[in-house]
């Protein structure tokens, strides 16, 4: 698989890219709405290794939740006439929930490359998204930009897993010239490009884990989320046809 640094500059090139094609086309209003877009994809590329028991990523990760969970707890309590204790309080908490409890929850009761490393966890992730960026006050458009860089930051972690998992390096340097090994397909293609064991463990279907019910609890909630989501979905169909 492909290590930290490849993954966050690869999540930075396909955030730079995302960021400049959604403002040239007016999908966002303004710069700074850009830059979200850019820090959002990148953040997404990280995603996919909330399940590592360790690291780097996960304390970014969970960071982002901790503080995205206490700016969320600041903008649906400031209306409700609170007073300045628990205004102050309240996000105090729910970072403290996230980054301290959750955080080890988490890692206590999930393995890496899971359920995280698979397509329904593109989609959850990007379906989740819209349906938390539709409840605040974005433009419909803007929203669904913000949805599309996590869940296409999140699918550019898993395709260059999967990429990695094939020594292109090696197969040019060492070539395997071995014919009788060309008669069994499967032996001479993994001699020849070096694949590894991680080969198709990252864009799958969740279903070649070793546990089951995970897959079985990400498609629930995929098909939850689908239901939620649809009439935004649907809105934002007719918007873009």
């Amino acid at each position: 698989m492909a290590d930290f640094k490849t993954h966050l500059t690869f999540g930075a090139a396909t955030g730079f890219g995302l960021s400049v094609f959604t403002y040239m086309v007016d999908w966002v209003s303004n710069l700074y709405m850009a830059v979200i877009i850019f820090f959002s994809t990148l953040i997404g590329s990280f995603l996919p290794d909330m399940d590592s028991s360790s690291g780097l990523p996960v304390k970014i990760i969970f960071g982002f939740y901790a503080y995205l969970s206490a700016t969320l707890t600041l903008y649906f309590t400031e209306d409700l006439g609170l007073s300045i204790y628990f205004i102050v309080l309240l996000p105090a908490v729910a970072f403290v929930f996230v980054k301290v409890i959750l955080e080890k929850i988490f890692i206590k009761f999930t393995n890496h490359r899971g359920i995280f490393h698979s397509i329904p966890a593109i989609l959850i992730s990007f379906l989740l998204t819209l349906i938390i960026a539709n409840q605040t006050k974005l433009p419909l458009l803007e929203k669904f930009v913000i949805a599309l860089s996590i869940g296409l930051g999140y699918f550019c972690h898993l395709l260059l897993d999967e990429i990695f998992a094939v020594n292109f390096i090696t197969s040019i340097i060492s070539p395997d010239n071995n014919s009788k090994n060309k008669f069994k397909f499967k032996k001479w293609f993994k001699n020849r490009f070096g694949v590894k064991k991680s080969f198709r463990t990252a864009l799958d279907l969740g279903f070649n884990q070793d546990e089951k019910y995970p897959a079985i609890i990400a498609y629930v909630i995929l098909i939850a989320l689908i239901i939620i989501s649809f009439p935004i979905i649907k809105q934002i169909w007719y918007l873009l046809s």
